[in-house]
């Protein structure tokens, strides 16, 4: 039996893909740092976890698996290197996993993980017994990945290192393409975007690209492509696309159009446009799978999002939201997802994340926030290892972005928000945390001070 060793198996992909290995029938361990709800879940499936980094971890490992965050020196994989067991990035191990099944997989700036937990449980709803592997916790697969035995493989794949190019996908899904994580392509955006044209026509004459053409970088991409594919969006151009959209504070409602012709009436109770597209995504896959327009629609219907993903903490009297939105573009959509489902005032708290990306998005950072009525701004929440800048912080871009006429208020520490906002909130109003680090804290707290308080049962 084959023996893989993970290092940080605590990670969304890293905890799903070692179920997924261990479901095949290898032997499988792991080491993280600290505990969590994945890696809690892994022991409960049999595998042992190291709660620290020390070379004897990897003793009788025939693989070693790590990911881009794991630099060379970490002591596990520094030691496979000396023992001459072989290494394998993430991506590697699930590009053979997915060899075993009809690949779907998802890649783009925006949208990953909300489309990937879609398309799985429209498949999971017909009964395809799918295998999906989502970068974060859905109640319906009961965590971060749905071991499946069926044809089809849903992932997530990753194009912020170049890795998505590793698989051999049946159906490729492109969201859109905006210039970020460039530091893997040499600074190029002209880089990422060949690197997406290929990524597209890798799919087999059976297979099928789902392009999101309301991007104009995949729009162009589409025009030059050589496989198989269905474009979808806003834009009439669109293959299948949305019309007659209804937004109100408790669904959202569009009109299906395939090829000029309405094919039903998709109802959703995740808020924004941007998931319209992502549904509209999700819908193009199950067309090609073979699920009925009508069956994929009723999925739809009652499709609940990973955590994170406007995930509603308290619905009243005041709302409490959290959301991974570490963008521009995402705070933009999240926001205006937040303006449909509230009538009152909003209070967003966001905690960039890397400095490299705060540099470089600055300009875009400082216009993303209008749909927010008062905004705070913590310190950036940089990953192990990365240098701070000179010149960029949380409470620079909080100025800048006052300089443009909005009300900000840079605070160090996130949780004095609490209090802040505890007195000032009325019935009605929504506190929304946005952010790819731990600003999610701030809302459960806030949640938790309402209740021990009383301040619900009261009314504010």
């Amino acid at each position: 039996m084959t023996h893989v060793h993970f290092i940080g198996i605590g990670g969304y992909s890293m905890s799903g893909l070692a179920l997924l290995l261990k479901h095949q029938g290898y032997e499988v361990t792991g080491s993280d740092v600290n505990p969590s709800s994945r890696t809690e879940r892994v022991e409960r499936q049999g595998i042992t976890v190291q709660y620290v980094h020390r070379p004897e971890n990897v003793a009788g490992a025939d693989w070693v698996v790590y990911n881009t965050d794991v630099a060379e020196d970490n002591p596990e994989r520094a030691e496979a290197v000396r023992l001459g067991i072989p290494l394998y990035h993430r991506s590697e191990i699930l590009a053979r996993v997915l060899e075993g099944f009809e690949a779907i997989t998802v890649s783009g700036t925006h949208g990953k993980t909300t489309t990937t937990t879609m398309i799985g449980t429209i498949l999971q709803d017909a009964g395809a017994d799918p295998a999906v592997l989502v970068g974060g916790e859905v109640a319906q697969f009961e965590g971060n990945v749905r071991v499946g035995h069926g044809r089809y493989a849903v992932a997530e794949a990753d194009e912020s290192d170049g890795t998505f190019l590793r698989y051999h996908p049946w159906v490729a899904v492109a969201t859109n393409v905006e210039p970020e994580h460039l530091d893997h392509y040499e600074g190029s955006f002209d880089a990422l975007q060949q690197a997406f044209a290929v990524y597209l026509n890798k799919v087999p004459d059976t297979g099928l690209a789902v392009i999101g053409v309301d991007n104009p970088v995949l729009r162009t991409i589409s025009q030059t492509l050589a496989v198989p594919f269905v474009t979808y969006g806003l834009t009439e151009e669109a293959m299948l696309r949305a019309t007659n959209i209804q937004l109100t504070p408790a669904l959202t409602r569009y009109t299906v159009m395939w090829q000029n012709q309405p094919v039903g009436t998709a109802t959703l109770a995740v808020p924004g446009v941007h998931n319209v597209v992502n549904s509209l995504a999700a819908l193009a896959v199950a067309h090609h799978t073979g699920i009925a327009w009508d069956d994929a629609l009723q999925s739809l219907a009652t499709f609940s999002n990973a955590q994170r993903r406007f995930q509603v903490i308290v619905d009243t009297p005041v709302m409490i939201v959290d959301d991974y939105a570490h963008h521009p573009t995402e705070i933009r959509s999240t926001l205006q997802a937040c303006r449909q489902r509230t009538p009152g005032r909003i209070f967003a708290l966001f905690q960039p994340q890397r400095y490299i990306r705060t540099k470089n998005l600055w300009t875009e950072f400082t216009h993303a926030f209008d749909d927010a009525d008062e905004l705070y701004l913590t310190e950036i929440y940089a990953p192990p290892g990365e240098a701070p800048i000179a010149g960029v912080s949380g409470e620079r871009l909080a100025q800048a972005i006052a300089d443009q006429g909005k009300t900000v208020h840079f605070r160090p520490d996130m949780f004095s928000v609490v209090e802040d906002v505890l007195g000032r909130m009325v019935p009605g109003d929504t506190f929304i945390t946005m952010g790819a680090g731990n600003v999610y804290m701030v809302g459960r707290e806030l949640a938790k001070k309402l209740e021990a308080s009383d301040v619900a049962g009261s009314g504010l």
